[in-house]
């Protein structure tokens, strides 16, 4: 029950992923072959863990969507199949998966994906009581639908989650209730000038993150910033004024939070504890899957350990005028890759003079580039003017760069090799062709293998095993809330 408590204090994202949306997501994370740990999650928690990799694995496919020829136009799943092949996207699936045979497992039927799920419809029933309250069956199956779901795309078998999240979504609403109550009786729902300021930042922060999260849909050539987040607004149903108010009702709870871990406080023993236990583990998951290394510090996590090999680089992305120019290079470059080079010569350079005049315009504008670089301008400045690669646009990307090696996949194979190639740091490739555009990358530095020393972390520990005793000690305290509620529960009501 304390985990699920922490929610309360998360922020979620505004009105989370259209379902449609994450059906053709799924598509994607199941033909794409470098992104496959998405659809099983590698932790033991077959709830909380395997959502929280979902969650990640989901935002990094977004950004995928228009590369391979999805279109931001539509709704419709059946259309964007079919815009990727066949004149009612027949077999596409199995064409991109190189052979799935939808014979053996129905993907997209109900019973499939969306087994499990309850019905919102109906008159509300009590399915939790607690001393002074209830929660009704109408509060709890919106958000139970929406957890199952995610844990279904993640691969997920129905039979062995739904209990669980059933009881997991039943203790945190109705721990949500009971913490809304106590903050009441302490004054803490009341809002103050200052709360309301807070509010108001945050509200602006949400919004432009909101934006930004659908833009990628609805760009088009020849559209004005003022446009495109026009036209992400109305894509996102959300407004500013239900983020404020969605804030302003949650408000409480945070300030409920603060006002019990107010005194809690961490020793030099328990920063060191926290610093050996995130190394220990760092280590051995890293170790074992390098691209939890690379989505860490790409995610910007602090980072303890670093693998061999590694060196970082920046990325100044020159992408395609279009969705249509995407789609047809990163089929070209699909079927060059299948080939073999020597055996397959002749095709591949049938398939490459298809290729170039799509990189073309692109190419025109490298070459601006490289004469501005020649005449010495700063790569930061020019990837600033001229590239397109938002993860570049902020820290750690900004400054310390991708975090590449020649076994990474998360990029393309030219990608890597051509920034694997630069001698000297400060050194820029010529440019580089992936579905995305064409890239030119700046060799950054050296990735210092081993373990990073405590004495160099300390602040950024010592404020992380604050956190999480904060957290430890806010779900004992919420723990004994509940228990003195006597809160009593019926999920049979819900069946």
């Amino acid at each position: 029950m304390a985990n699920e408590m922490k929610r309360s204090r998360k922020r979620r994202r505004a009105q989370g992923i259209p379902m449609l949306l994450m059906i053709v997501l799924l598509i994607i994370a199941l033909v794409m072959g470098g992104l496959a740990g998405f659809a099983i999650a590698r932790k033991a928690d077959p709830t909380r863990a395997q959502l929280l990799k979902a969650n990640a694995r989901i935002l990094e496919l977004e950004n995928t969507l228009t590369l391979i020829g999805f279109s931001p136009d539509t709704d419709s799943p059946e259309e964007w199949l079919s815009e990727m092949g066949g004149s009612e996207g027949d077999d596409i699936a199995s064409e991109l998966s190189g052979g799935y045979d939808d014979s053996e497992q129905e993907v997209w039927g109900d019973e499939d994906l969306l087994s499990g799920t309850l019905d919102e419809g109906g008159e509300p029933v009590v399915v939790a009581e607690f001393d002074g309250g209830e929660l009704l069956s109408t509060e709890v199956i919106p958000e139970y639908n929406d957890q199952l779901t995610t844990l279904i795309l993640s691969g997920a078998n129905v039979d062995d989650v739904s209990d669980s999240v059933l009881n997991s979504v039943l203790h945190y609403l109705a721990g949500e209730k009971i913490i809304a109550r106590k903050a009441a009786e302490l004054g803490l729902d009341k809002l103050s000038d200052e709360d309301l300021k807070d509010i108001e930042a945050e509200a602006a922060e949400v919004y432009a993150e909101q934006l930004n999260y659908y833009s990628a849909f609805v760009t088009k050539p020849g559209m004005d910033e003022a446009e495109i987040q026009e036209a992400a607004a109305q894509e996102s149903g959300v407004t500013l004024e239900d983020i404020k108010e969605e804030l302003k009702a949650s408000w409480p709870t945070k300030k409920f939070y603060d006002y019990t871990v107010k005194d809690v406080t961490v020793t030099d023993a328990e920063i060191q504890k926290y610093y050996r236990d995130t190394l220990a583990e760092q280590k051995e998951s890293y170790t074992q899957n390098h691209d939890e290394y690379e989505f860490a510090h790409t995610d910007g996590e602090l980072l303890l350990y670093n693998l061999e090999g590694y060196r970082a680089v920046r990325n100044l992305l020159i992408p395609f005028s279009s969705d249509e120019d995407a789609a047809k290079a990163s089929g070209l470059l699909e079927q060059i890759e299948a080939l073999d080079p020597i055996g397959d010569a002749d095709k591949i350079r049938d398939l490459q003079s298809e290729l170039d005049p799509l990189y073309a315009p692109l190419e025109k504008t490298a070459q601006q580039v490289v004469k501005k670089l020649q005449d010495g301008e700063d790569f930061l400045s020019l990837m600033d003017a001229y590239g397109e690669d938002e993860a570049m646009l902020s820290d750690p990307a900004r400054t310390e760069g991708y975090y590449i090696s020649d076994d990474s996949y998360l990029f393309s194979a030219e990608f890597i090799e051509g920034s694997m190639l630069l001698e000297q740091p400060g050194d820029v490739s010529s440019p580089l062709r992936s579905s995305a555009g064409l890239h030119l990358t700046q060799y950054v530095s050296d990735v210092t293998p081993g373990e990073v020393p405590l004495e160099s972390v300390y602040e950024q520990i010592k404020d992380a095993a604050l956190a999480q005793k904060q957290d430890d000690y806010y779900d004992q305290a919420t723990d004994a809330l509940l228990d003195a509620a006597n809160v009593k529960y019926y999920p049979e009501r819900l069946q």
